[in-house]
């Protein structure tokens, strides 16, 4: 089956479809509508995509009262947050039962990146300057990008706003202030200057600080108390630089200078009545990147990107089990990160982009005899794209060459692998805006830095974890029975991961081994309505639900054989209503998750009870004197749903949040 998928693309790549019409990137576009100025790019279609797309806008999140950008993400059908509870809680995303180490996080079009740990923390942005959060299952069907975007299962996309001018103004300041809840305290602000007429300049930053004390109810076998969460504490500020330019031949460069810090309190399991725990940790992440893209004429682009991003976290843990009463753990990371992409449109339906990834990893801690790795990665894909009437063919070959140093020990052995990909998206009746898509993607993860050297659980014989997706779907949109607007995706998938790698006990310590095999299979339905209830009143409806068994496959005598992997749902699904009015905005949110089990025998003392958590959320916009001012206040979880993500790890009840924003 593989070989019939290699020599597919293969065909694809070589062009036997013929040559090409359209263009294939999203470009940035100017307009003037009523005196402002807007520059942003052009959202992807959720409905003719050849691969299972999910999107999501500024104005929506704020709308429906999302207070993060996990709230955000978890309502996405096919999506897993691990959540630890608390504002401050780490926050991490799997995409169709993958894991979090298969779900890229791109920002601003660049790669977010974690060498040390292999999975990204989203709790850490901001949804304050998010213009767009979009989430790829497969690959989009925008081919010109980096050769990243292509490695991962699925990708996490943050699009960040582009800078806004009212009138004859060459500046704009957007001042924001939200608090609620368990001490939460979240000033922001947004500044932009237009430095000439084709250059703009933006500043952000925010500030949180949350004390994350807040009851919950523990049940113990036949005894129930009411408790406090403790040491969920968050202190954290964030601030951005971004240019904007287009130059007089028309080429565009964009740069970023990002800088985030935080301390936090980390929760821990409540276990054995204890509602207390005193680990803590601090990070800080500064990463600098610049991009440029150049249309030289309509069959040639061209499209690069620079970053340094430097990462560091000190983690410690309080406790007489430590010989000097407590463990401190200093942890740096740096990467170089390089791209170029060349794009070819010739006359015809064909498009071919080439692109080639560079990057240089390295880690350094204060552990004894550390071996310091360093990871060389080298990425380059060949794509196309056939598209014709009704016929959409999307087709990828990935090279990835890893090469590895450490400064003691065994090195691992290099790492060398193709990786095949193709989609497709047919419509059968050009009059009807109804699609049937399939798409293949092979796709592997490394192993990170703390699977291979972490104290003595580090395996440096791991080999790769590989991951086989198989998508079939059908999309529609338009109108129907009175709606102003409908649409619906259904989607059903097989995805089976090999060598998956699982910590197993070895004697006395746990040992990373290459040991697991997991079939998953699962379907993904969404729907969407828009309709008039009176004159300048209307609604808009949301609903998703995804049905996943990804049972473990991978040893018959085990008694978890063929039971449901640790947290994941069997059932799961959100709906979102909104009431729109001259007055008042109303919005209503739902999110609903069945029960699963937190370790991999699918027994009683393992399950985790089902959940539903709901949101209340009204808002008001207004302008005076050419001031745009907003007033916002949600109530979440309004039922007061005891209830949590991961094991022992209770979330928040009842919480409020009051928000007002004025913008010049």
């Amino acid at each position: 089956m593989r070989l019939f998928f290699y020599r597919l693309v293969l065909c694809l790549l070589g062009g036997g479809l013929g040559p090409v019409s359209a263009q294939t990137a999203d470009t940035a576009r100017v307009h003037q509508l009523q005196q402002v100025e807007v520059s942003a790019t052009r959202r992807p279609s959720v409905v003719r995509s050849a691969a299972p797309l999910q999107v999501v806008s500024g104005v929506e999140m704020e709308r429906l009262g999302y207070q993060s950008l996990a709230d955000a993400v978890r309502r996405f059908s096919g999506v897993t947050v691990k959540d630890y509870g608390g504002i401050g809680g780490l926050k991490t995303v799997s995409v169709r039962s993958l894991g979090a180490y298969h779900t890229g996080v791109m920002y601003d079009g660049i790669a977010v990146s974690n060498c040390q740990a292999g999975q990204i923390d989203i709790g850490r942005f901001s949804l304050d300057n998010v213009s767009r959060v979009t989430l790829a299952v497969g690959q989009e069907d925008d081919i010109f990008q980096p050769a990243r975007m292509f490695a991962s299962a699925g990708v996490l996309s943050i699009q960040t706003q582009r800078p806004e001018f009212r009138g004859n103004r060459d500046y704009s300041l957007q001042l924001r202030m939200k608090g609620g809840s368990f001490g939460l305290v979240n000033p922001s602000l947004r500044y932009a200057r237009r430095l000439a007429s084709r250059t703009s300049l933006s500043i952000d930053g925010d500030f949180l600080r949350a004390d994350g004390t807040y009851p919950f109810t523990l049940k113990n076998g036949q005894s129930v108390t009411r408790e406090k969460r403790y040491n969920s504490d968050i202190l954290s500020w964030h601030t951005e630089a971004n240019l904007y330019s287009l130059l007089r031949d028309s080429s565009r460069v964009t740069a970023k200078v990002y800088y985030f810090q935080s301390e936090r309190g980390l929760p821990g399991g409540v276990i054995f009545y204890n509602p207390y725990n005193k680990e803590r940790l601090w990070d800080r992440n500064f990463f600098a990147q610049a991009g440029y893209e150049k249309h030289f004429n309509p069959r040639w682009a061209l499209k690069s990107a620079l970053k340094y991003n430097y990462s560091w976290n000190r983690y410690m843990d309080v406790n007489n089990k430590y010989a000097s009463g407590k463990q401190i753990d200093r942890n740096r990371q740096q990467e170089y990160y390089a791209t170029v992409s060349g794009l070819y449109t010739p006359k015809g339906r064909v498009s071919y982009v080439l692109a080639t990834d560079f990057a240089y990893n390295r880690l350094t801690n204060n552990f004894t005899d550390t071996p310091r790795p360093e990871r060389y990665t080298s990425q380059t894909v060949l794509t196309a794209r056939y598209r014709h009437k009704g016929v959409t063919v999307n087709g990828m070959l990935l090279a990835t060459y890893i090469k590895e140093k450490v400064a003691s020990g065994d090195c691992p052995d290099d790492k060398r692998r193709l990786s095949p990909g193709v989609s497709l998206s047919l419509q059968p009746w050009l009059d009807r805006n109804l699609y049937v898509r399939l798409f293949y993607k092979h796709v592997f993860r490394v192993p990170t830095f703390n699977d291979l050297y972490y104290l003595r659980m580090g395996n440096r014989n791991l080999k790769p974890e590989t991951a086989v997706q198989y998508n079939a779907g059908i999309t529609w949109s338009g109108q129907w029975k009175g709606l102003e607007y409908a649409s619906v995706t259904a989607d059903v998938y097989y995805n089976r991961v090999e060598d998956k790698i699982v910590a197993l006990p070895m004697m006395y310590v746990w040992k990373m081994m290459n040991m697991g095999t997991v079939d998953i299979w699962g379907s993904d339905v969404k729907g969407t309505a828009e309709f008039g209830i009176a004159r300048r009143i209307h609604c808009r409806i949301n609903g998703s639900y995804t049905w996943q068994r990804a049972i473990d496959l991978t040893d018959k005598n085990e008694k978890n054989y063929k039971d449901q992997i640790p947290y994941t749902p069997q059932h799961s699904g959100s709906l979102s209503a909104s009431l729109l009015m001259p007055w008042v905005n109303v919005s209503y949110t739902a999110l609903v998750c069945g029960e699963r089990y937190a370790l991999p025998q699918n027994v009683a003392a393992n399950r985790i009870d089902r959940y539903a958590e709901h949101t209340l959320s009204v808002n008001r916009e207004f302008q005076w004197h050419g001031t745009r001012f907003r007033l916002q206040a949600d109530v979440v979880n309004f039922t007061d749903e005891q209830y949590s993500v991961i094991q022992y790890y209770p979330m928040p009840g009842r919480s409020y949040r009051l928000s007002a924003s004025v913008v010049f």
